[in-house]
């Protein structure tokens, strides 16, 4: 996330922790105290940070991550993606546990922080929101995790 908001500074228009993390469609307090976390116990100077980052960006392939994070708020109200998936690859999965399932789409497809899934529609997940959506990660195997990636990428 520090590495996303430190790309987003680089823009001309962006001059503050808080401006870089609104321009990735996070809270603004997120981006500051994130910021504040990692600027604190960083080991290289603003300076060689800055220049890894924009050598990551030559070197990476191109994905716009924001038509994931779209396809996957699509299906935020539908349901037959799930049961689908469920039936053939996770028998006995309450169908009610959709929601995991489209944070799980966030977290690892579309590499998205888990307190901005729109499974949680808007309000800050609690900490038992988020333990029993990590209760449902971790029970994925990994044909289970292979479909429900793939699950994205099908007909909704």
């Amino acid at each position: 996330m520090f590495a996303s908001l430190s790309l987003a500074r680089l823009h001309p228009e962006v001059r503050s922790w808080k401006a870089a993390a609104e321009a990735l469609n996070m809270p603004g307090p997120m981006g500051v105290r994130c910021a504040r976390a990692c600027s604190a116990t960083m080991l290289i100077s603003a300076d060689e940070w800055q220049a890894r980052i924009i050598r990551a960006v030559e070197d990476t392939r191109r994905r716009d991550y924001r038509a994931t994070e779209a396809k996957i708020e699509h299906r935020l109200y539908m349901s037959r993606w799930f049961k689908e998936w469920a039936r053939q690859f996770r028998p006995g999965t309450h169908y009610s546990s959709v929601g995991y399932g489209l944070t799980w789409q966030w977290v690892n497809v579309a590499h998205a922080h888990l307190d901005l899934s729109p499974a949680w529609r808007g309000k800050k997940p609690t900490a038992r929101d988020r333990a029993y959506y990590r209760q449902f990660a971790d029970s994925l195997d990994e044909q289970q995790q292979f479909e429900l990636a793939y699950a994205l990428h099908k007909r909704a």
